[in-house]
């Protein structure tokens, strides 16, 4: 996509440069600008004064953001600097506006959600290891403290006293364990929502900031084809 500014003192084109008629050593269609895949080019127009970059006098060259560019001459009086840093930002603008192909930006999107559900998967298997220790811990109880009594006496009544004590201190152990599972239960949830917060800038449209659900899969937006929203005419693949 190629978007060109025309520079001189009467140009009138929306998109182009208008030089002050103060400016007199600058020509009425003195030079342009061209914009393409994100470089930047400009041609002086056989003006009588020329173009300089940096100093220089051009016929055409590519310019950058940092770059000195005068119409006329350098810094003479009736002479004229263009914004080149205002130019670039307006033609980034207008080439968003213009642009539909995001098929290679999908990529990040894809990658984001792919990411995103990794980071959920392994948070999740943490949290249950977390929670089935305590239950696992409550479980062993009784079987241990029986496992003691049989190697220490052969007494049966303190073998059923022991199997009793045992299944109460499974219970006990069990209702204290209660209160840290939903505390494990809580961060998992809050783990998750920071994940959400972590990925949501890249799992959205890269031309109208529409922010994705991460309960819709990528593959349902890749079948579509398209930005979800309505209004954008973003295309994801080609």
């Amino acid at each position: 996509m190629e978007i060109q500014i025309k520079i001189g003192r009467e140009e009138t084109d929306a998109n182009a440069i208008t030089v002050p008629s103060a400016c007199k050593k600058v020509s009425r269609h003195h030079a342009k600008l061209a914009w393409k895949d994100g470089a930047m080019a400009i041609e002086d127009n056989e003006s009588a004064n020329g173009t300089y970059v940096n100093g220089k006098r051009i016929a055409k060259t590519k310019v950058t953001e940092n770059d000195t560019v005068w119409l006329g001459g350098v810094g003479d009086e009736g002479c004229y600097q263009v914004d080149i840093k205002k130019a670039f930002s307006s033609c980034r603008e207008a080439e968003g506006k213009l642009r539909t192909d995001y098929s290679k930006e999908f990529e990040v999107i894809k990658q984001a959600y792919i990411d995103y559900q990794r980071e959920v998967t392994e948070l999740k298997k943490k949290a249950t290891q977390q929670s089935q220790m305590p239950k696992l811990l409550a479980s062993l109880v009784p079987a241990v403290v029986g496992l003691i009594i049989l190697l220490v006496s052969n007494d049966m009544t303190l073998r059923i006293v022991s199997m009793s004590v045992g299944s109460v201190l499974s219970g006990v152990v069990g209702i204290l364990t209660m209160g840290k599972s939903s505390s494990t239960n809580e961060k998992m949830s809050e783990g998750i929502t920071e994940l959400q917060i972590k990925y949501q800038p890249r799992y959205c449209c890269p031309k109208c900031g529409m922010k994705y659900p991460f309960t819709t899969h990528w593959k349902r937006i890749e079948a579509d084809g398209k930005c979800p929203n309505p209004r954008c005419d973003a295309q994801f693949v080609k």
